[in-house]
């Protein structure tokens, strides 16, 4: 069947733009619903339209917008940007960080660092770099207004689903037809809850005990140089603490400093990337952490703008896929932010499923190559979520014996020591951002054991 990895370059405004391989081209053309337009669901429309398909992308809000948010793309998701094409039209958008700090909470004190780029794009084969979310998505949407076959509604709030039919009834009453609906609408996902119905079952979301704020810093705000210097270095910086961390980089050229501050849920929050928050919740949690550098951002977070959200683990579904009904992303296996595997995992299901769509006979076989995509990502996405809760547990040690050996052993990674930090550590960035999700795809598809 060919190579994954032929290349094949259009001119996109003069500029080469990287076109999928021709083993990327849908056998059978077919009519996809994509519900939601986020990270995922935008991803999954750009490759199902760049190979042949009719794509319609149904969003429930007025407008396609993405929370103010930094994101780590780490090279499992900018792998599959760059063979589809994508990359060109957010290039100009992310900046590289080169690596990964540990520091104490209360004082600053330097604890270890993973060396990221451009080690790991030797390492790897693709880059990492940070970006803001809503450039990553205008960049899609960008690629995506060249694809006439592909169009995006918004307004469009899906009620219920025909997973056999299939069908999606809208809000207002309206049916639409397709051969395959994808629910890729997040963490509060209709789709995910009609299958649940479906099966008799009850979709609950279960608190961590954690919740979390996103702020953004603008430079322009900063007039302490030695702060300057911190936020214009590309460096990702954790503070970790008891019960406590926080996670900052720089994005859009330093012009901006992006925070996720995870803490102790006490007001209980919810389970939204748009809940807001006070200055003085943050102050309260974070206020004496490490005054020389992140109590003075902190002291600089504009009073509006803030975000929070609960942090929740589900239950993992018995099943993402009934008759012509596919979930992605967050709807079918929802990622704690500890390990930066969120986007890209959406990004790894968007690629196999849209494979797996090309790979469509007869649209008889649909329900089955659905099914081939979920037994290819089911166990790898939920294996990682996994992990990201063992993550957190080891950011939060009580300051005592754990942490002190935790901490030692951050000070041993310069002497090779293993990172207890999975986010830094090689051997488990090798099985994260090594993995070629579309090749091991296409390996089982076609009978092969790896």
């Amino acid at each position: 069947m060919g190579s994954i990895h032929e290349p094949v370059c259009n001119e996109v405004n003069g500029a080469s733009e990287a076109a999928p391989p021709l083993l990327y081209q849908a056998q059978t053309r077919l009519k996809v619903i994509v519900v939601g337009a986020g990270l995922g669901g935008l991803s999954l429309a750009y490759f199902l339209g760049r190979s042949g398909h009719t794509v319609e992308v149904l969003e429930a809000t007025p407008v396609i917008k993405e929370v103010g948010a930094g994101i780590n793309c780490t090279p499992n998701l900018t792998r599959l940007f760059a063979r589809w094409g994508i990359e060109p039209y957010i290039k100009q958008d992310t900046m590289p960080l080169c690596r990964l700090e540990l520091r104490r909470w209360e004082n600053g004190e330097f604890l270890g660092a993973a060396t990221w780029m451009p080690e790991v794009e030797k390492r790897h084969g693709s880059p990492q770099y940070a970006a803001h979310r809503a450039d990553i998505l205008k960049g899609i949407t960008e690629g995506i207004h060249r694809l006439p076959n592909v169009t995006v509604k918004v307004n469009s709030r899906v009620m219920n689903i025909d997973t056999e039919g299939p069908s999606v009834t809208l809000s207002d009453g309206s049916t639409l037809k397709a051969d395959v609906v994808v629910g890729a609408d997040g963490v509060k996902s209709t789709c995910r809850k009609v299958l649940y119905q479906k099966l008799g079952l009850t979709d609950r979301a279960r608190p961590t005990g954690d919740a979390a704020f996103r702020v953004m810093i603008p430079l322009q705000r900063i007039q302490d140089q030695k702060l300057i210097e911190f936020v214009k270095t590309p460096v990702a910086t954790r503070w970790i603490g008891p019960g406590r961390h926080v996670q900052g980089f720089p994005i859009r050229d330093h012009s901006l400093y992006n925070m996720v501050l995870c803490h102790p849920d006490t007001v209980g929050s919810i389970e939204s990337w748009d809940a807001t928050a006070s200055k003085q919740e943050i102050m309260d949690h974070f206020g004496a952490w490490d005054p020389e550098r992140l109590r003075k951002l902190l002291d600089l977070v504009p009073d509006e703008n803030i975000l929070k959200w609960q942090l929740c683990d589900h239950e993992n579904l018995p099943t993402w896929t009934m008759g012509k009904l596919a979930l992605l992303g967050d709807a079918c296996h929802p990622m704690l932010p500890y390990v930066a595997q969120g986007a890209a995992q959406a990004v790894e299901d968007a690629g196999v499923l849209c494979l797996a769509l090309n790979n469509v006979g007869s649209k008889h076989s649909i329900p089955t190559m659905l099914k081939a995509y979920e037994l290819s990502r089911k166990g790898r996405a939920e294996g990682i979520a996994d992990n990201a809760a063992t993550t957190r547990t080891v950011l939060h040690y009580e300051d005592g014996p754990e942490q002190q050996d935790r901490d030692n052993r951050f000070r041993a990674i310069a002497r090779g020591g293993e990172n207890p930090d999975l986010l830094g550590d090689q051997n488990h960035q090798a099985l994260l951002w090594g993995h070629d999700p579309e090749k091991d795809f296409m390996d089982h598809l076609e009978g092969k054991v790896r």
